[in-house]
């Protein structure tokens, strides 16, 4: 074996971790929160502006992740699931790998069987086909493991990514009964631990993050139906949880230092009467036929009749309000410190903010403000200190729905809405609309950054732009 002196050790660790800090290993890139300050992105884009290059892609709403100059991306068609590497300098197709479907999982588009984002430790890429199971790829496309995945019981399909963390993959599993958090060994798929969760109204579609404190073992940080929880990574035991500010999120958790950010609408009173047109018979009751047609309305109704109702296949008002009573108040943008265990309940929360929140894409969290955006293209930000409201404002353009979630370099936040209309503001509290550009695509994504390029897929392209 080839002896390597000490300084080149260092150097080639230096290197590693040089390249680790500019790539974008999973969802929404470093630790999942969406900021790569250390890369410089243009002002503006446009169909001849910056575009560095443009490719078609199959149908997918995952996001590209970028190791050095490789992208991965999944995608689906007809029964192949899909793992597609690119060049990031070309665009060209290095190599792809398909696996088939294994069986029928619900999605609500525009989720589907290639939603959730592949992720990398920078030796593997892992990835999660809700109807097909996990896998793990060399960098080079060589299939390591497979570990086999049965039908979900969502009410709108998984759409959570996988994670990595020392040596594990972690997947949340959140759905309308027998919610669990597993680990997987990254080596060889194995199983490590798996632990249950407390099943919600509807589920819940976040990703995990992961809080590394000083000189203390990392910790596993979930947003979930009915809880916040930090686990163990290495048993999947719980180290503390916190009540009462979660329903159903579908955003993903932030850390900064010391502190969790997590955003969901604050609960309402949702009537029953919204399902006026399936009660057939006109009784003010939904049975288990009348909602039959509609698959994810079916499955609400026999979770409502399972857990707040009598099991008799009807839901009546009582049932339903019960069912929802129990969302009323609990939500919002929270900021809770870390380092505490057991109930922080009521310790850990250090303050809450309730108005104009997002339901699906997450928030952003650099520079001491928040940044939130919301459906209509409603912008806030707030202060990380104290929670109060900076400023809130609409977009110039872009009032449609939000999905992709905003990344930001030092300089520019970078938001898309579902139409296409791309954003870019000032990193700033006083925020304020630097350009604005229309892909002419649906956009259901969340961009990458790389590089000194931002790489966005839209419903049939991946772009890269590049001053470069």
């Amino acid at each position: 074996m080839l002896k390597r002196t000490f300084p080149a050790m260092c150097l080639s660790l230096a290197a590693i971790v040089n390249l680790q800090a500019a790539d974008w290993m999973r969802f929404r890139g470093p630790d999942g929160a969406g900021v790569a300050s250390d890369q410089k992105i243009p002002a503006e884009f446009g169909p001849e502006k910056n575009l560095k290059w443009k490719i078609e892609v199959p149908a997918g709403t995952s996001s590209p992740i970028i190791i050095g100059h490789r992208l991965f991306l999944t995608s689906h068609k007809d029964n192949q699931r899909t793992l597609h590497c690119f060049d990031t300098v070309t665009g060209n197709s290095i190599w792809e790998r398909s696996v088939e479907q294994t069986h029928k999982e619900l999605a609500t588009p525009p989720a589907g069987p290639s939603t959730p984002t592949p992720v990398s430790d920078g030796e593997r890429i892992y990835v999660f086909f809700p109807d097909a199971g996990l896998f793990a790829w060399t960098m080079d496309g060589e299939q390591l493991w497979k570990a086999p995945f049965t039908a979900s019981k969502t009410m709108h399909g998984l759409s959570s990514s996988l994670i990595c963390v020392n040596g594990k993959v972690i997947q949340v599993v959140d759905q309308l009964n027998d919610s669990y958090i597993a680990a997987y060994n990254s080596e060889n798929g194995e199983q490590v631990w798996k632990k249950e969760r407390l099943s919600g109204l509807t589920g819940g579609y976040s990703t995990p993050a992961v809080y590394q404190p000083a000189g203390k073992p990392p910790v596993l940080i979930t947003t979930g139906p009915l809880e916040a929880v930090g686990y163990n990574p290495e048993t999947g035991e719980r180290i503390w949880w916190l009540l009462g500010k979660t329903n159903a999120p579908v955003s993903s958790p932030v850390i900064r230092g010391d502190r969790l950010y997590f955003c969901e609408p604050i609960g309402e009173p949702i009537p029953m009467s919204m399902l006026s047109g399936m009660d057939a018979n006109k009784d003010d009751k939904i049975d288990a036929d009348e909602a039959a047609p509609n698959p994810p309305i079916a499955r609400l109704i026999a979770r409502i009749d399972d857990a707040w109702g009598n099991k008799d296949s009807v839901v009546d008002n009582e049932e339903w309000n019960k069912a929802f009573g129990s969302f009323e108040g609990k939500g919002g943008l929270v900021s809770v410190s870390l380092g505490g265990e057991g109930d922080i309940s009521e310790t850990g929360v250090r303050w809450s903010f309730g108005k104009a929140l997002p339901y699906i894409p997450c928030i952003l969290v650099d520079q001491e403000v928040v940044f939130v955006v919301d459906d209509g293209g409603v912008v806030t930000t707030v202060d990380t200190e104290t929670g109060k409201q900076i400023r809130k404002a609409r977009l110039k353009q872009g009032s449609s729905q939000y999905y992709a979630s905003p990344v930001a370099t030092k300089e520019y936040v970078v938001v898309v809405d579902t139409k296409g209309v791309l954003n870019v503001v000032r990193n700033a509290g006083e925020w304020e609309t630097v350009s604005t550009t229309m892909l002419e695509e649906p956009c259901f994504s969340t961009p990458a950054i790389a590089n000194n390029s931002l790489f966005l897929r839209t419903a049939g392209h991946l772009f890269c732009f590049s001053e470069q």
